[in-house]
């Protein structure tokens, strides 16, 4: 694997460590300044995770939909 990356794999990796860990503190946080119960708390984080994967898919059929159309005005060029 090259220098370049293997860097990358490092960053992405420490990156996604500190964000997971982020959202752990987050989440107990919360579940103990609000009182919430590990049902309801696990309801919570459900509907964020559903909304967070809404909005993923959303975002990834925009862009196939800007690569089908640049696809389209190519085909029609030639």
């Amino acid at each position: 694997m090259s220098t370049t990356a293997q860097t990358t794999t490092e960053t992405v990796s420490a990156l996604t460590t500190k964000v997971a860990t982020t959202a752990t503190y987050t989440g107990s946080a919360s579940a103990v300044i609000f009182g919430l119960s590990a049902n309801e708390f696990a309801a919570v984080a459900g509907v964020c995770i559903a909304l967070a994967g809404f909005l993923v898919n959303v975002w990834f059929k925009y862009q196939h939909l800007q690569l089908a159309r640049e696809q389209h005005r190519a085909n029609e060029d030639e």
